[in-house]
């Protein structure tokens, strides 16, 4: 037990020694760094960051170009279950061609309408040929 008390004092004196010969943090720091520690704030672990700032405003976007218009090719009539052929893809009412939504087939022709516009396809003689 002496021995191991010896040893120990030994060993605190070794430390002591060495803590005198080593430089101090503040005297190798220039003035300014040394007080810049003093002049930060430490966050808070437990705090939730605050939220990223919005976006800036986007310039608002151009309206989307009008789509070409529809040709309206044959149309079938059978009372409710009528059909049309609109750029060859075969439409009843209700169904959608492109953009476009079909309202009603007719005899005068296929209504449509998109974005709150309504439209009447009708066969041209142009387009019999």
């Amino acid at each position: 037990m002496m021995r191991m008390m010896a040893m120990l004092a030994l060993l605190c004196v070794a430390l002591a020694t060495m803590a005198e010969a080593l430089p101090t943090v503040t005297a190798a720091l220039p003035a300014s760094a040394a007080a810049a520690p003093a002049l930060r704030t430490l966050r808070d672990p437990f705090v939730r960051p605050a939220p990223p700032p919005p976006p800036p405003a986007a310039a608002p976007a151009e309206p989307a170009p009008e789509p070409p218009p529809l040709r309206l090719r044959a149309v079938i009539l059978n009372g409710a279950r009528s059909v049309a052929n609109i750029d060859g893809d075969i439409v009843g009412a209700g169904d959608q061609a492109r953009d476009y939504t079909v309202v009603r087939i007719d005899a005068h022709g296929v209504l449509v309408t998109r974005a709150g516009k309504q439209q009447l396809l009708t066969i041209t003689e142009r387009d019999k040929q």
